[in-house]
């Protein structure tokens, strides 16, 4: 279940249909490109860091500036 503070996030789609496993990806980058604070320590919980790693990886679905953005964050750690 993802917490209404989250949940805003997904203002196109059902919320009640995201479910945490199956889309992983999609919520990972949904997180990673619009989130605060709150849902970024939420994902951290939520997810391994090394899923984190692999959707910035994947280059797919970011936006160039969060791409850039966690790319060097990950660099960086």
């Amino acid at each position: 279940m993802i917490p209404e503070f989250v949940a805003n996030l997904f203002w196109d789609v059902k919320k009640e249909s995201v479910d945490i496993g199956k889309h992983s990806f999609f919520i990972i980058r949904r997180v990673l490109d619009y989130g605060n604070v709150a849902s970024l320590a939420w994902l951290r919980k939520t997810y391994s860091e090394d899923l984190i790693k692999k959707v910035v990886q994947s280059k797919r679905g970011l936006q160039h500036k969060t791409l850039v953005f966690w790319e060097e964050y990950f660099e960086n750690i």
